[in-house]
């Protein structure tokens, strides 16, 4: 069963204004934060996480999987995403969480490369992108150790062995001298070297030549999918139980133009999570509009994929009048909390403020996460859900 992590009670006042602030400015809490405000969806919740055939326990267990959340604007997608990746940390999973404009964006390879890399978080490090990895590498893992651990995961053959070798070797010794270039670099810097490449960034040819690299100036000139690969097996190597991919689209306009490089970038993606030795242990969560990827699916005329795609379509459930009621009273707790106030909003104040928003938009079903907040009852003043609340203290 899916529960709550924290009880509101626990929220401390820096907390709750933290939470209401990005509420009021149509942001959804951090993923740390989620549970305070989430209310419905527990059936999508269990089925990506609880569900032990599919999601993250089919991940945990060395499955690749692709997960296509959708639903219209305002209904709650950027907070249940949110809300996934609070699970995915809590399962032990590194996880990796970034908007694209667009879906033309998943086309550029480099680019959707970097931004996975660049994005990875950490269930037990601060910190983001792969340097925290490496250094839980450098300071964990010994040279014999690493032997095996190339052999077991094939990094034997591929530029990643070299990179990771040469970190491993200043790492013991404090620095790599770098004789062609005649200059040493600290165990730091070669760390920062490391990522950089991993991360797409661009380093110096010096640095370059202290991690080993010949003949390619920038990973997204190589096979960026092969590095995303060896950057898992060493993130499950390490403890972790593989990385979850969490990808919200930005824009939400209907007028697109998708080329053959953004169903071809997808049915790849496919493939490699289902292929034998490619996206095991790794999760692929796009979310997007519902009438947008249905016609790119339609468009990219691969059976197996739309086989799979409306396989792994999930549409957010439409919240209840009683989901409203109990996000009204979430909120306002957190006021609450806020102004150090001992009393709440009663169930039957928090009904009529969802009875004034189900009047002002046309009905339940036409309500919305983002209307109630941000524009519950139309007024003049054009107050958010919050000011309504706060009012009751000022």
């Amino acid at each position: 069963m899916t529960s709550s992590k924290t009880g509101d009670d626990q929220i401390d006042k820096d907390t709750a204004i933290d939470i209401l602030t990005r509420i009021q400015n149509g942001v959804p809490p951090d993923p740390d934060h989620v549970d305070h405000i989430r209310v419905g969806r527990e059936a999508e919740e269990r089925r990506l996480c609880e569900k032990p055939t599919e999601g993250l326990q089919s991940v945990k267990r060395g499955n690749g999987q692709i997960f296509f959340v959708l639903g219209d604007f305002g209904y709650g997608k950027s907070f249940f995403i949110n809300l996934i990746a609070d699970r995915a940390t809590d399962m032990g999973f590194l996880r990796s969480e970034f908007d694209i404009q667009d879906l033309e964006a998943i086309s550029d390879k480099g680019e959707l490369y970097t931004g996975i890399v660049q994005n990875i978080r950490y269930p037990d490090e601060g910190g983001r992108g792969v340097t925290p990895l490496l250094r839980k590498f450098c300071e964990e893992v010994s040279r014999s150790q690493f032997e095996d651990i190339a052999s077991k995961y094939g990094f034997h053959g591929h530029p990643i062995y070299q990179m990771l070798l040469n970190l491993l070797d200043a790492w013991a010794s404090g620095s790599h001298h770098v004789e062609r270039d005649d200059v040493t670099l600290s165990r730091v810097e070669v760390l920062a070297a490391v990522s950089g490449y991993l991360q797409g960034e661009s380093i110096s040819l010096e640095e370059l030549h202290a991690i080993g690299k010949v003949g390619f100036d920038k990973v997204t000139k190589e096979n960026e999918y092969e590095y995303l690969r060896h950057i898992r097996s060493l993130a499950l190597e390490l403890g972790y139980d593989g990385l979850t991919i969490l990808i919200d689209e930005a824009a939400e306009q209907l007028e697109w133009d998708p080329d053959s490089a953004t169903t071809q970038r997808l049915i790849d993606l496919y493939n490699k999570c289902y292929q034998k030795d490619q996206f095991e242990n790794m999760m692929f969560v796009f979310v997007g509009n519902e009438e947008k990827w249905d016609s790119l699916i339609e468009d990219a005329g691969h059976q197996a994929l739309s086989d799979r795609y409306y396989a792994k379509r999930l549409v957010l459930s439409k919240l209840t009048e009683d989901d409203y009621v109990e996000l009204v009273q979430k909120v306002a707790n957190l006021i609450r909390i806020a102004y150090n106030e001992s009393s709440t909003i009663t169930d039957a104040e928090a009904r009529e403020i969802v009875q004034q928003a189900v009047d002002h938009h046309g009905g339940v079903s036409e309500l919305s996460p983002r209307r109630l907040l941000l524009d519950h009852n139309g007024d003049a003043a054009n107050r958010t859900l919050v000011d309504v609340l706060e009012s009751r203290y000022l």
